[in-house]
């Protein structure tokens, strides 16, 4: 079966942007993770329960980073698990964006990037899905 177009193109844009998730979560996770490196403020963490960035790294680094990873390969594998793990990364990375601004109430500009991304990530997952239903696989 040929792929189509369509399909294609979306295959391009959702590891694109898986890709580009799972990496800036990875130097995010990392960077938290390694004594704040990044120099997030410290007052961010007044309303939390965490004393130092390691856990928020960790946790970043578990909850966005390896699941985006791991999507963005099923996705170039073409595995018939991809839009499913895809979907599952999307709304992980919609979660992990609104638990920071509940947890922190605060606001910083790459939030409402990443939660557009994670939204994407969904909606194209969402469509893939639907379309590997309907056409098999390589839609």
């Amino acid at each position: 079966m040929t792929i189509t177009p369509a399909r294609l193109l979306t295959r391009f844009a959702v590891i694109g942007l898986e890709t580009i998730a799972a990496v800036s979560a990875l130097g995010g996770g990392i960077g938290l993770a390694a004594g704040n490196a990044i120099g997030m403020p410290a007052d961010w963490l007044a309303a939390t329960p965490f004393s130092s960035w390691l856990v928020p790294g960790v946790l970043l680094l578990l909850v966005v980073a390896v699941p985006m990873g791991v999507a963005a390969v099923a996705e170039l594998r073409r595995s018939s698990l991809a839009p499913s793990l895809s979907l599952i990364a999307g709304v992980l990375q919609v979660l992990w964006i609104i638990a920071q601004w509940v947890v922190t109430g605060r606001f910083h500009w790459l939030q409402p990037t990443m939660l557009v991304v994670g939204a994407a990530v969904t909606v194209l997952a969402l469509h893939s899905g639907a379309v590997a239903a309907t056409h098999g696989p390589a839609g």
